[in-house]
């Protein structure tokens, strides 16, 4: 049971949103690429009645576009491990980019596992993207680790902003899309 709700409850923007959380503070390690004093938009991923991380979306631009440097933070309310992360994301990216391969999803799997360790509860995983395709990851602000590749950003952030991802509520709390 504790496995099924930690692969029900991690990295994609799955479930329902929920209204923002009251922690708006940005990360530190955003502040020398983001200079915006508020958050774009927010959201929560619920499952269960039960919250599983609060969704911060942050940026300069007016307008949220992968033209303009933005981060996402996720801040965990429950323990899940590293290998649920990165299965969640791997199902979380076939269902927001379905055209890509079967080599480029095991690749992305590599990448992910790399990157993102597993979080317990109060932690916060930061994703800080800038338009020339690097993603640096942090979690509880200590780096994880970057890559540079416009294709797995896409990929990587289309779990929470594309339009065919599997949570729209998420996508538009935190594209003010509602």
């Amino acid at each position: 049971m504790h496995k099924t709700l930690g692969t029900l409850a991690v990295v994609g923007a799955l479930f329902c949103a929920a209204p923002a959380f009251a922690a708006d503070t940005k990360p530190a390690e955003i502040a020398p690429v983001i200079k915006a004093d508020a958050p774009y938009g927010t959201g929560s991923l619920r499952v269960l009645l039960m919250k599983a991380y609060d969704a911060t979306l942050w940026t300069d631009a007016a307008q949220w576009s992968m033209n303009s440097p933005f981060a996402i933070s996720l801040k965990y309310h429950f323990n899940c491990s590293g290998s649920d992360i990165v299965d969640r994301a791997i199902e979380e990216i076939k269902n927001s980019s379905p055209n890509i391969g079967a080599a480029t999803l095991a690749h992305y799997r590599s990448l992910i596992a790399s990157l993102l360790p597993g979080a317990k509860s109060g932690d916060e995983m930061t994703g800080l993207y800038t338009p020339d395709g690097t993603v640096r990851f942090y979690q509880n602000g200590q780096p994880t680790g970057q890559v540079k590749d416009q294709a797995f950003a896409q990929a990587f952030f289309g779990m929470w902003l594309s339009p065919q991802t599997s949570e729209p509520d998420i996508r538009a709390g935190l594209l003010h899309l509602t």
